[in-house]
């Protein structure tokens, strides 16, 4: 009775997670302010909350995982450039086809694990890479032929799915010896520091107007914080597979919000390409 309490209350968790996330894309078209600047408020609401209570509450684990200061380095950095290549991308396309190439991910791992983790590369990664790859061109294809000009939104996708990938790579090295939470933790330290360095660098500000301010909370506390917790609390009680397949959730969910609040209907041609994407993507997953 208690592990199908605990496999509900996971699936529960990973599915609300997901719905979270897909409204990222609303937010950040609402907010008036440079895509890298939002990823930096971002990530300090969420450093504010999460890494004090992490300290305080695992202080010797927490200090311990520093020996892995290099990797979660890097991990920070590829969070960071990730987060700003996918906000960049969604102010250029619809939100669901930010996602959508973000979640290619997946398919990254797969051809880059026999370089990070030294694992071999499977048939099925093979034939989800078709599948995505094949998904990608009818993106393509339908930006171009819609004249959108926005051919650089589905460059910026593609490289948040490919900094995703790394991050997920780097993050599996690590996760075998620490907590989740100490990872993210580490994470959205770093991320802060190189968002830091890229906004001032570029922006030479880190002035924002006082009208983003709500919504710069709700995507920090909400969207971050409070979605990242859960989503790693869900993450301990049900199988990894299971998580990954419900995220998938976001994709879809930001779909639904695309239309209500931008008014983003997506093409036929985007549908099938997108099914396609989320296909290769559970076929990685379960296989």
């Amino acid at each position: 009775m208690t592990q199908r309490f605990n496999n509900v209350v996971g699936f529960v968790f990973v599915s609300i997670a997901a719905v979270i996330w897909g409204s990222n894309g609303v937010i950040v078209n609402f907010i008036q302010a440079d895509p890298f600047l939002i990823a930096f408020y971002r990530t300090l609401l969420a450093t504010l909350i999460l890494t004090p209570i992490t300290f305080t509450v695992k202080r010797s684990e927490f200090i311990k995982a520093a020996i892995e200061w290099r990797l979660l380095i890097f991990n920070g950095l590829m969070n960071a450039l990730g987060w700003g290549f996918l906000f960049s991308s969604m102010k250029l396309i619809p939100i669901a086809v930010s996602v959508l190439l973000n979640y290619l991910a997946p398919i990254f791992v797969a051809l880059l694990a026999p370089v990070f983790l030294k694992e071999k590369i499977k048939v099925a990664a093979i034939i989800s890479l078709t599948l995505s790859m094949v998904g990608v061109i009818l993106i393509f294809h339908e930006q171009i032929h819609g004249g959108s000009m926005s051919i650089l939104g589905v460059v910026y996708g593609l490289l948040s799915g490919l900094c995703y990938a790394i991050f997920i790579l780097i993050s599996k090295k690590i996760r075998r010896q620490y907590p989740s939470y100490i990872l993210a933790s580490y994470t959205y330290s770093f991320t802060l520091i190189f968002l830091s360095i890229i906004v001032y660098s570029t922006l030479h500000t880190i002035y924002i107007g006082e009208e983003a301010l709500p919504l710069l909370l709700l995507i920090g506390f909400i969207n971050t914080a409070f979605a990242v917790t859960i989503y790693f609390h869900g993450l301990g009680l049900i199988e990894a597979q299971k998580a990954v397949i419900l995220t998938y959730l976001e994709p879809l969910s930001a779909t639904i919000f695309g239309v209500l609040f931008l008014g983003q209907t997506p093409s036929i041609q985007l549908v099938v390409g997108g099914a396609l994407i989320i296909l290769s993507g559970y076929i990685v997953a379960k296989y």
